[in-house]
């Protein structure tokens, strides 16, 4: 069995997926690390988790990692988009205020987790492309018996196989990491520091300018606007993510199941639903279609992360384009305004998707039994 949940930790990010001798997760983090403390803890207390798969390194996205990190007796493998050096010194001036730990994930990984955990880098794309052209697929559990501690660089859409053993047969599945680099939020992100006179090659070329200028309130409070305005999106990227049956050979339409879904503690059905999920951390639906990026599976897909907790200014119905009455947890805290947004819940609702809140509250937890 498979048991695939979305967790309650309030406004970020916490999902995870449960096989026989496999865990893996994908983002652990919160506006609320204190609040959310337990909900990550206990999730893989004193467990191995084989893959811990990060989106981008908004803190709501990461800002639980080091509970995790306590908790667990070893993370095995990391996947994470690749930076370049630019890149990561614009968001150490940004995230200045960053625990020491939250810096050392972005700035170097290798040194934050043990000495033996694999650190995958997803290479950025800008492009949309259909994912049955040849990748060379990756074993993962080869990855983690070679023990080399070795760094990874693979492209975008690049298989991650497993074979999982369920009773009397044997699954393949996969998880699809996908870095799409969205050149239109280096604009945005330009565009604010530039109207503020803040200098943007300074930034990406000092990665400790914001740091020795902290006494120096007026830039203080510019960063701070300028990341209050553009959340989520001083990130270029943000990783997509697909989970589900392998398709490559001869499998097909052979690895459709049987799920049970648990809304929460009073609501449960068992459906003849896709196994799939795409998870898409914060990734901007006005850019792409999911069916470009993730060609071939559309139709084993049965949950979407709504991305961004709903926002409306990274929402577009077209990115599902293909997709039908596909459920769609959105992660958020009750007492957002903004998040998830009226007009976006909406527009899903009325277009078949199944829209399920996933909140601060212990109860609103979603776990999919497959």
């Amino acid at each position: 069995m498979i048991v695939r949940t979305f967790h309650p930790v309030g406004q970020g990010a916490f999902y995870s997926e449960r096989y026989n001798d496999f865990n893996i997760v994908y983002d652990c983090g919160t506006m609320s690390p204190k609040k959310a403390r337990l909900v990550v803890e206990d999730a893989f207390r004193d467990e191995v988790v084989d893959v811990l798969f990060i989106s981008h390194f908004d803190k709501d996205h990461i800002s639980s990692i080091p509970d995790l990190k306590k908790s667990a007796t070893k993370i095995k493998v990391v996947v994470l988009p690749l930076l370049n050096n630019q890149q990561r010194n614009l968001l150490l001036n940004f995230y200045s205020k960053f625990s020491v730990d939250l810096k050392n994930i972005i700035n170097d990984p290798e040194s934050y987790f043990d000495s033996d955990t694999i650190i995958i880098r997803i290479q950025p794309t800008t492009n949309t492309f259909n994912l049955e052209r040849r990748f060379n697929p990756r074993d993962l559990r080869e990855l983690i018996n070679n023990n080399s501690n070795e760094s990874i660089e693979i492209e975008s859409g690049t298989p991650l196989n497993i074979t999982l053993n369920a009773g009397m047969k044997t699954i393949r599945w996969c998880f699809i990491p996908y870095n799409y680099e969205d050149e239109v939020r280096r604009t945005e992100v330009d565009r604010e520091l530039n109207k503020v006179s803040i200098s943007t090659s300074r930034l990406m070329n000092d990665p400790n300018y914001t740091l020795s200028n902290l006494e120096n309130t007026a830039l203080k409070n510019k960063m701070k606007n300028i990341y209050d305005k553009l959340q989520g999106k001083i990130n270029e990227n943000s990783m997509l993510l697909y989970s589900g049956p392998d398709l490559s050979g001869d499998i097909r339409k052979s690895q459709h199941f049987c799920t049970t879904l648990l809304i929460d503690i009073n609501h449960c059905y068992t459906c003849l639903c896709m196994s799939g999920c795409i998870y898409t951390g914060d990734s901007d639906f006005k850019c792409f279609k999911l069916k470009d990026i993730y060609a071939g599976y559309v139709d084993y897909v049965g949950i979407i992360q709504v991305p961004h907790h709903g926002s409306k200014y990274d929402f577009d119905l077209q990115a599902l384009e293909g997709f039908s009455r596909t459920i769609m947890p959105v992660s958020h805290r009750t007492t957002s305004s903004k998040h998830p947004d009226a007009e976006v819940i909406k527009e899903l609702t009325i277009n078949g998707f199944h829209v399920i809140s996933i909140n601060e509250n212990k109860n609103s937890k979603f776990r999919q039994f497959i």
